[in-house]
């Protein structure tokens, strides 16, 4: 078997049941097409692969939401929210930046840092939604949500598809990379980080990059985008600039979660990625405890 098909979970009679052209065809065949046309073709082959059906299978339990901002994903009575300010502050830089604020919740949890260390409850989910790649140590930030899930938790996460979003200009981040970043129990985002947030990154249009118009094009560097983000950076004076600290695609992010579970580093036994669906720069993760 291709390591490849160890990375991305698939579901193979949904698969062959949501595409006419693969009616008919044996098990190993659809996985064979999965990874060889499925995947870079965006096709879904997991119930899950999508964000509204994940979000409706969490259920009503205790579940605690990390960085809703204004826009949560879920609501019921056993929800409860961490997030780096209280709801005032969160509706202020939304009404900035021009979002609706209307889903705006209260906030249980206030943690200047980012950190989940003041939690002392336990949750049977902790979710999330474009928040991991923004965590400067990752492994770090795995292992406070594993405290704060019970012996059968498992945190649920919707990540940015680097390759067709804002971040498809960056390469992927390496696992190198990432424990470089937890031997220094990074905090803050670097100035390389910064510099690749503030002047690196492209549109979001996902449709332009799915369609690879740009794909493998040279662009050149913006000198006046670096020195401002470089200033940036050194007005901060050591407080939070918020960027994404690592860029993944299904592969890579599954790759480097099962890697860290099979050395001891992250306290999960598994991991379910799904993978990359057409039109969208987001994808699917499950980490079991």
């Amino acid at each position: 078997m291709n390591k490849l098909q160890n990375l991305i979970d698939i579901d193979l009679a949904f698969y062959r049941e949501k595409y006419d052209d693969l009616h008919g065809k044996s098990d190993l065949a659809l996985s064979d097409h999965y990874f060889e046309f499925g995947y870079e073709e965006g096709r879904v082959s997991h119930p899950l692969a999508e964000r509204e059906p994940l979000v409706l299978s969490l259920g009503n339990v205790n579940t605690l939401e990390i960085g809703p901002f204004v826009t949560p994903l879920l609501r019921h009575e056993k929800m409860k929210y961490v997030d780096i300010m209280p709801k005032k502050g969160l509706v202020e830089r939304a009404e900035k930046i021009g979002l609706c604020i209307d889903q705006a919740i209260d906030i249980d949890f206030v943690s200047n840092n980012g950190g989940l260390d003041m939690i002392e409850e336990k949750f049977q989910i902790v979710t999330s939604s474009h928040n991991l790649e923004h965590q400067p140590d990752l492994i770090s930030h795995l292992n406070e949500v594993s405290s704060l899930l019970e012996d059968d938790g498992k945190y649920v996460m919707i990540v940015p598809n680097s390759t067709y979003c804002f971040d498809a200009d960056l390469p992927k981040s390496k696992i190198s990379e990432i424990f470089n970043a937890h031997r220094d129990r990074r905090t803050l985002h670097t100035l390389g980080s910064v510099i690749e947030g503030s002047a690196l990154t492209t549109h979001n249009d996902s449709s332009v990059h799915w369609s690879n118009q740009e794909r493998g094009r040279y662009k050149c560097l913006d000198p006046e985008r670096i020195s401002n983000a470089i200033k940036a950076f050194n007005s901060a004076e050591g407080s939070y600039i918020d960027v994404h600290a690592w860029q993944f695609e299904p592969y890579s992010l599954s790759d480097i979660l099962d890697v860290l579970i099979r050395l001891g580093c992250i306290e999960f036994r598994a991991v379910s990625c799904r993978g990359p669906v057409y039109g969208t720069f987001e994808f699917t993760v499950e980490l079991y405890k």
